[in-house]
């Protein structure tokens, strides 16, 4: 299974079933998100196609979509953005810098519940990282994901202010070796 890269065009083309196989991740545990927010992802994902620098990634097999990864790369100026301002408000602005500044923001990664498993969680993060100077990502550090990333080096930096995520308190995560920031 070899990730295949989509730019914006190509991801808008395929945001219904992008937006199917969302639902079917994010209903469930432990997750479980309200139907609200599985309705509001769609439009989500067409504002995330125009950002500067878009990338994504997607695992098929045959017609069936398996995997979907994408983000974009964070401007060296943390500031305008509801999630970096997050990020600078956990972290201070120095350490914040040091995080995320300039790195690839890994905004999503979902894996269909009947493909998890088998590799293609791991084959798009790797891929979507790949050649890049850094990166980051959030999640629920209790989730099954967190310990997928944890178990590819992924280091868990700290918590994120309470109200990031409806039901979750997120944690940023960045790729090891690195001890500090």
């Amino acid at each position: 299974m070899v990730p295949q890269r989509l730019d914006g065009a190509d991801m808008t083309a395929i945001a219904d079933r992008v937006s199917a196989l969302y639902r079917r991740c994010y209903r469930l545990p432990p997750w479980s998100e309200s139907p609200r927010q599985l309705a509001d992802y769609h439009g989500k994902l067409l504002r995330a196609v125009r950002r500067t620098g878009f990338t994504a990634l997607i695992v098929t097999e045959g017609d069936r979509l398996l995997g979907v990864c994408y983000g974009w790369p964070t401007p060296d100026a943390l500031d305008g953005d509801r999630v970096h301002d997050a990020v600078v408000a956990a972290f201070g602005p120095e350490r914040a810098t040091a995080l995320v500044s300039g790195s690839f923001a890994v905004a999503e990664l979902f894996v269909d519940p009947g493909a998890q498993g088998r590799g293609v969680g791991r084959g798009l993060l790797e891929e979507a990282v790949r050649g890049r100077r850094s990166a980051w990502l959030l999640t629920y550090a209790g989730s099954p994901a967190a310990r997928l990333y944890q178990r590819l080096g992924w280091r868990d930096r700290g918590l994120m202010p309470a109200d990031m995520h409806e039901g979750h308190r997120l944690s940023l995560f960045t790729p090891g070796p690195r001890t500090s920031p």
